[in-house]
């Protein structure tokens, strides 16, 4: 609700030497348009709770989501456990078949 660039300008107005702390809303993205103190508590709120490594694990399970699908076939955990194993090994080598070879050029 707080986390808007006119609530950052009016703050930075009455308050001009304040550190603001406003928790971001859930969409919010760096942006140049967006008001300078608000983006620089968007950067340290995401390094602070490691936000780029929780992005990379729910990027990694919409993955796994979208091609190996949202149930398990197994009813016993055991073979339940094999049968993600199986699809994350299938995820790896979707991965590394669309890796391109990469070379210096001099």
């Amino acid at each position: 609700m707080y986390d808007t660039n006119a609530v950052y300008q009016t703050l930075e107005d009455h308050f001009p030497n304040a550190e603001i702390v406003i928790p971001p809303k859930d969409n919010t993205f760096a942006d140049e348009a967006h008001h300078p103190k608000r983006m620089s508590n968007l950067i340290g709120w995401q390094s602070v709770r490691q936000y780029g490594k929780r992005n990379i694990s729910e990027t990694a399970m919409q993955r796994y989501k979208k091609i190996i699908g949202n149930t398990l076939h197994s009813r016993e955990f055991e073979n339940q456990s094999k049968e993600m194993l199986l699809g994350c090994s299938i995820l790896n080598r979707f991965t590394h078949l669309g890796m391109p070879n990469s070379y210096r050029v001099d």
